[in-house]
């Protein structure tokens, strides 16, 4: 049968709700443009992905599997990046309060906030898929990555 088709959830927030930290016209575009594209090549390549094996083509399903994940992850970061967002009205858009849980956490693990953003622009950089990176909490070794 036809496989699954991925959709996109509706944004949690109007595209200018995050002004003036990122324009209502970036996040129109990035979340109903480049979002999407990943979402429709997802289907596409997941739909050739279920004909080929229908088919029996399993050299033409294995070249496939690359973009699909490729494809699949940029639909998941986007998602999990979508929801990682807060208005300024809602506290986003901002440093953490000096002292806080957060700030305390950054200095931590990278000395200053401005050393924070160095790593992480540096690390990100690099990564296939326009830099993308998360910022996550190592509960072993008590520290941000």
């Amino acid at each position: 049968g036809k496989p699954y088709l991925i959709q996109m959830k509706n944004l949690p927030y109007e595209y200018g709700a995050l002004e003036p930290v990122i324009s209502g016209h970036l996040m129109e575009f990035h979340y109903g443009k480049h979002h999407r594209t990943y979402v429709n090549n997802l289907n596409k390549l997941t739909e050739q992905a279920a004909e080929s094996l229908a088919t029996g083509e399993t050299k033409k399903y294995l070249s496939l599997q690359k973009a699909i994940k490729f494809n699949g992850g940029g639909h998941l970061n986007h998602e999990f990046f979508w929801d990682s967002l807060a208005p300024p009205v809602n506290g986003g858009g901002v440093a953490p309060e000096a002292g806080s849980s957060l700030d305390e956490a950054i200095n931590h693990s990278f000395g200053s906030l401005e050393n924070f953003k160095d790593h992480f622009n540096t690390h990100t950089a690099a990564v296939h898929g326009s830099g993308w990176g998360w910022l996550c909490y190592n509960d072993r070794l008590k520290h941000l990555e």
